[in-house]
Formats: C-alpha cells, sequence, structure tokens
C-alpha cells in the first residue's frame, strides 16, 4: 500500500482522491472547505481542513515522505506553488499539479514537479482526434507528435498479421495490444501471426503523422 497527499478536493482532485482509496491506497486528503471535506470523510483515509503550504500541518497529518503528492487548488497559482514547495521539505518528490493554463504549467515546472495536468486541453486534444477520423477511437498523447491510439482495423489490414504488416520496420508504428471486441478479450503483445479480423481492435503507438500515414495507405489498398 503507497501513501498519497491529495490537495484541493473539486472534481478532479477528489476524483483522484477517491480512485486512489478504492484501489486500497493511504490517501490524506488536505482540504479549504469544511462541508467539502466532510463529504469526502468515508472515502479517504482521512480528510484534512487546513492549509496545504503549512508545513507544520502537513506533518502532522503524516505527509512526510508521501509516496506521491496531487495538488489541484484551481485557478490559485500561488497556493499550488507554495503547497509544492512544502510538500517538497518534508520529502515528497513526486508531485503532480493540476494547471488552468499552459502559462501556468510552464510556472510550476521551474519548481521541478513530476507533471503538471491541464485537463481540459488533453481532453479537448483527444476528442479532436476522435472526430476527425472515423478509425480512431481513443487517443493518448505520450509527448509532442507521440501517441497511443486506438483504432479499427482498416479495411487493408484484414486477414493479414503483424507479421506480414511489418508496421514496426516498415512504418515505425507498433501494435501494443488487440482487443477483440465481440469476445471482450485483449492481447497484450499479440501473436504476430494472427490473422487481423473486423472485430479487432488495435492500441498502437508510434509518431501521429505515421500512424495517420498507415492508415491513409491502408484505405488506398
Amino acid at each position: 500500500m503507497q501513501r498519497f497527499v491529495v490537495v484541493g478536493l473539486g472534481h478532479f482532485g477528489g476524483w483522484a482522491a477517491r480512485a486512489l482509496f478504492a484501489q486500497g491506497h493511504d490517501v490524506i486528503a488536505i482540504e479549504r472547505s469544511a462541508p467539502l471535506a466532510d463529504r469526502f470523510h468515508d472515502e479517504v483515509t482521512v480528510a484534512v481542513v487546513g492549509d496545504a503550504t503549512d508545513r507544520e500541518l502537513l506533518r502532522q497529518v503524516g505527509a512526510v515522505g508521501a509516496d506521491a503528492a496531487i495538488i489541484s487548488t484551481g485557478q490559485d497559482l500561488a497556493t499550488t506553488i507554495l503547497a509544492t514547495l512544502a510538500l517538497r521539505d518534508l520529502g515528497v518528490r513526486e508531485i503532480y499539479v493540476k494547471v488552468a493554463s499552459p502559462e501556468a504549467a510552464r510556472a510550476l515546472e521551474t519548481f521541478g514537479v513530476r507533471e503538471t495536468i491541464f485537463p481540459e486541453r488533453e481532453v479537448a486534444d483527444r476528442l479532436a482526434h476522435r472526430i476527425t477520423s472515423k478509425s480512431v477511437l481513443d487517443y493518448i498523447p505520450l509527448a509532442p507528435g507521440f501517441s497511443i491510439q486506438e483504432l479499427a482495423i482498416p479495411d487493408g489490414w484484414l486477414g493479414r498479421s503483424l507479421r506480414e504488416l511489418a508496421l514496426p520496420a516498415a512504418h515505425g508504428i507498433q501494435v501494443v495490444a488487440l482487443h477483440d471486441v465481440l469476445t471482450g478479450t485483449f492481447e497484450v503483445v499479440p501473436d504476430p501471426d494472427r490473422p487481423l479480423r473486423e472485430s479487432d481492435v488495435a492500441i498502437v503507438a508510434g509518431k501521429d503523422d505515421a500512424i495517420q500515414g498507415v492508415l491513409a495507405h491502408a484505405r488506398r489498398g
């Protein structure tokens, strides 16, 4: 069991706290609003009303040396920065911060946070890729220009094997899993010699432009 600190129990922080606690982890939640903290009484290990920039409070609730922290304080960038510094001083090295803008993300990155999360932009990016391509069922960005995409099997791939398609060598992309939507089964590291079926969904990793190029070629072929 790992120990996590969640600062702010709004929509994002609240869902993160619930998810971690549901996985069996120790979750220390800190929230300024007493009614909101009370609402999470049974959904986290401990919900504390207080100021997460207060090192002594953090020490008292058990934040010292926690495995990771998630900070979600909305538009309050100053509080986010001070809470980050306080947690780092107490030995929390893995800090994830929800930000409200790219400018806030750049500011937080100078303080050595593990990752800044901009949910609105990430959801919008995923939606944009899904609605502009009938073949893309889901889109998860990995780094600028790289992603994992969930794809319906193009007609040009049906009946052919991954070995025959030779996607890594020919196009620089990799099918990391196959999901048969009829049976609900997943093949992680799929059999390279199994012919692809119409009921398959491919989970593909690689450069965005390479994946789109392969899909365009498969549609033409």
